[in-house]
């Protein structure tokens, strides 16, 4: 039974150790994204293919995550973490030497490997080592560590591909890398053994990756392909059979990876869900901004970093405070103020263009931070109270893997939709090769689709009380 951490100086260490690693993961996100118009253009290819190099990072995360949680549980969580960040380190690295597109999504895939290991440790290392007083501030912690490398990644991205290229947006993660792996073998507590724990159902996390993988295909596909086409199609059917033996799996073994009782519980399944479309919203602006930057305003690699650099250092501003905040007043006020605001600024960018001036972007900018600060600590940390009896553990790798989940979807769906939207009459259009009426016009109707999104995300955290839930 591990040891709950109560002197406050080694509270610190650990949570540094743990902040570091995240702050990994914000910088990886934040930076490939003020690149994606260079690469775009390197490549010679359109906004929807150049999204594969999220998705990839994201898909990765999103798939192991679950899986590598339960077994950070059974007495590995500090290997788990250091192999992640060593795992990382040489991902980014690989990246950094790409040649070509395909070798650079290998990479990716390498490098989010990595980054799901380290990150489904971070939230089970808080859970189990501190205080439940602390819980609200150190989940609030993890975000702000995240939203700091979102902050610091736009101007380290955009001045690295202006000065230099593109591919030291990757290399730059080599020395943090390096560091966090030093800091974090010194003060993350050993492991120990947990009697009785073992994991066998591999079987499940491997139909569980090839639903979330076949699944995200036809999302960013089908605008390209086509409803019709013989490839979409086959990976619909595979989408729909790896879901349904997923299912039947998981309620016919008696460890499974994914404890799907957890969903009966309709507080939580709420709570879950809006907090997954918080993250679907947020993500899917955070990866077309960068191409209105570009192609609208014209703007360079440099200041279209800037302007990514304002919602994450908000959010590095509000999450430490309102996560203090929701452990003392309750998380339902917070998470549905928040979806309130995510409403507003999806409706400004829907609306947005150049004649407008600079406020209705700079306030759409502002928003965003100010939503998902207030949301990061209350809103995720709901889903951890919301599991129920020896599910904890579980809800907490599953309120990571929403947040990367999120990144997948809401990317993959912003791009399927400005697909669709600014496609021509011989097919998708490269990014190159969009006029600014046409992108702008695509644009409007995609940020339109996260109103609704950003709604539904409101309702579903307003009709959850605070409180504990039952088994």
């Amino acid at each position: 039974m591990p040891v709950l951490i109560t002197d406050s100086r080694s509270q610190r260490l650990l949570l540094g150790a743990i902040a570091l690693g995240v702050v990994m993961d914000g910088i990886d996100g934040s930076i490939v994204n003020v690149a994606l118009p260079t690469m775009a253009g390197y490549f010679g290819t359109d906004t929807g293919t150049i999204g594969w190099v999220i998705i990839t990072y994201l898909l990765m995360m999103a798939g192991l995550l679950i899986v590598l949680g339960k077994l950070a549980t059974m007495g590995c969580a500090k290997r788990l973490f250091l192999a992640g960040s060593v795992i990382f380190t040489i991902g980014s690295a690989a990246c950094g030497i790409a040649p070509s597109l395909e070798f650079l999504l290998a990479a990716r895939l390498l490098q989010g490997t990595g980054a799901a290991m380290i990150a489904a440790v971070a939230p089970l290392l808080c859970v189990r080592y501190l205080p439940e007083e602390m819980l609200g501030a150190a989940i609030g912690v993890i975000a702000a560590a995240a939203s700091i490398g979102f902050a610091a990644g736009p101007a380290i991205g955009g001045i690295l591909t202006q000065y230099l290229s593109w591919h030291w947006i990757f290399l730059v993660n080599i020395p943090i890398g390096l560091g966090g792996i030093i800091y974090s073998a010194r003060v993350i507590p050993r492991d120990e053994p947990v009697k009785g724990a073992e994991f066998s159902d591999y079987p499940g996390a491997v139909v569980l990756f090839i639903a979330m993988a076949s699944g995200t295909y036809v999302l960013e596909e089908l605008a390209a392909r086509g409803g019709t086409d013989p490839v979409v199609l086959a990976v619909g059917v595979l989408f729909l059979a790896s879901s349904a033996a997923f299912i039947v799996r998981e309620k016919t073994t008696p460890e499974p990876v994914l404890e799907i009782r957890i969903f009966r519980e309709w507080r939580f399944l709420a709570v879950t869900v809006s907090y997954l479309l918080l993250n679907i919203v947020f993500m899917g602006v955070i990866y077309l901004l960068p191409f209105y930057f570009s192609d609208v305003l014209h703007l360079d690699p440099v200041m279209n970093g800037i302007c990514l650099l304002v919602p994450p250092a908000v959010i590095a501003l509000l999450s430490i405070p309102f996560g203090h905040l929701s452990d003392r007043h309750g998380r339902r006020v917070f998470t549905a103020i928040a979806g309130g605001i995510f409403v507003v600024y999806s409706a400004i960018f829907t609306l947005i263009a150049p004649a407008y001036g600079v406020l209705p972007l700079a306030a759409g900018l502002i928003l965003m931070g100010v939503g998902f600060g207030i949301a990061a600590g209350p809103a995720s940390s709901r889903i951890i109270e919301a599991a129920f009896g020896n599910t904890k553990e579980t809800g907490s790798s599953l309120m990571v893997t929403v947040i990367y989940l999120g990144g997948v979807l809401g990317t993959a769906i912003y791009a399927m939709l400005f697909t669709f939207a600014t496609a021509g009459p011989r097919g998708v259009i490269a990014f190159t090769e969009l006029d600014p009426v046409t992108f702008l016009s695509g644009f409007h109707l995609t940020m339109a689709a996260g109103v609704g999104l950003s709604v539904l995300a409101l309702v579903l955290a307003a009709i959850v009380p605070d409180g504990k839930t039952g088994g």
